[in-house]
């Protein structure tokens, strides 16, 4: 009853028109669909799903939770949402100053001010950040709020980026520091809210290439051209995006202007290496199958569900899947429930 409706309503709050494209720290980043960022800036109309909308929603009410807890701490948080000015590009034909609102900054005991930014995101992208991975958009926002910051308080070189695990309430910080007249960002450490710490990373550049993608976004909007696919039709960026439909409308024309035929001895390696692979998985999979069956055989013959060999433990359990019977379904509602995704397949193999 309430779980049908309370997406339609969370929606019903999300500004009803389009907001135009203007150069932001948060579009600086070269995870982001560089491909959507034109569409946006030529005016395409954009579709933004109610529940998207309660994902943004929700993250906004993480950060409020982890600013109250940290105002009940020994650190001060205090110039939150202010704007700062982190640069200027040419923006319709026009200089344009890119603006920015840091999540505020936080002075500790002995009177030093860092740039606190806040992000709440998905368990298993906290996972992966947590592991090895760094949150390159994230980094480079931050990087554009050092910019800014110095026109105001040039003495903030350094900056923790704060991330909530939405599913868990972890919490993890990327502790770093910014070089502006090098464009050098150092993660010095990371540490997880369970005590966890590895190795941080210095990553250059982040600040000019983002000028550079605006600079670029600015001439495709002048052409009215777009740039090639970031992402592949289905992966899961594509399907938050808000430009899906005129995307993967004109893929079909595009993928038939490709040509056949051509000698291509750039990607020998590549395919080589594939097709070894391919051989290797055929085996290995049927060797896992016969092996896996043989043991279930084993078990069953035994009238056992659990028994232990070596100090492994083997277990059977039967489970339910629910499925649904098409033919139970009317045709017409049937027909009206299917959709068609558009996905690209490689097919390796030897000529001849």
């Amino acid at each position: 009853m309430i779980a049908e409706v309370i997406l339609k309503v969370a929606g019903f709050e999300k500004f009803s028109g389009q907001v135009p494209y203007y150069p932001r720290p948060s579009y600086a980043g070269v995870e982001r669909c560089f491909r959507a960022i034109c569409y946006e800036a030529q005016g395409y109309p954009k579709k933004i799903s109610d529940r998207f909308y309660a994902v943004m929603n929700d993250s906004s009410w993480h950060e409020e939770l982890t600013l109250d807890i940290l105002r009940r701490s020994s650190f001060k948080v205090h110039s939150e949402q202010m704007v700062v000015r982190c640069g200027e590009v040419i923006h319709k034909g026009s200089p344009f100053t890119i603006k920015g609102r840091i999540d505020g900054v936080l002075t500790d005991l002995s009177g030093v001010d860092r740039l606190l930014e806040h992000k709440a995101i998905n368990h298993f992208t906290f996972e992966r950040y947590s592991e090895e991975e760094f949150p390159a958009d994230y980094l480079t926002q931050m990087a554009f709020y050092f910019v800014g910051l110095s026109k105001v308080q040039p003495e903030i070189r350094e900056g923790i980026l704060l991330i909530k695990n939405k599913n868990t309430s972890q919490y993890l910080e990327f502790f770093l520091d910014y070089n502006i007249p090098r464009d050098l960002l150092r993660v010095l450490d990371v540490i997880k809210s369970d005590g966890m710490r590895r190795e941080g990373g210095e990553f250059s550049g982040l600040y000019h290439q983002a000028m550079e993608r605006f600079a670029e976004v600015e001439r495709h909007r002048k052409e009215k051209t777009l740039p090639p696919r970031q992402y592949e039709p289905g992966d899961w960026h594509c399907s938050y995006c808000g430009f899906g439909e005129p995307c993967n409308s004109s893929y079909e024309e595009e993928f038939a202007s490709f040509s056949e035929g051509k000698e291509f001895p750039e990607i020998e390696e590549f395919v080589r290496k594939y097709i070894e692979l391919t051989a290797l998985k055929k085996d290995t999979d049927k060797s896992f199958e016969e092996l896996k069956g043989e043991i279930k055989k084993a078990m069953e013959a035994g009238g056992l569900k659990k028994a232990s060999v070596d100090g492994y433990l083997i277990s059977l359990s039967l489970q339910k899947r629910k499925s649904l019977d098409k033919n139970l379904i009317p045709y017409e509602i049937l027909k009206n429930a299917q959709k068609e995704d558009l996905i690209e397949v490689l097919n390796v193999r030897v000529e001849g």
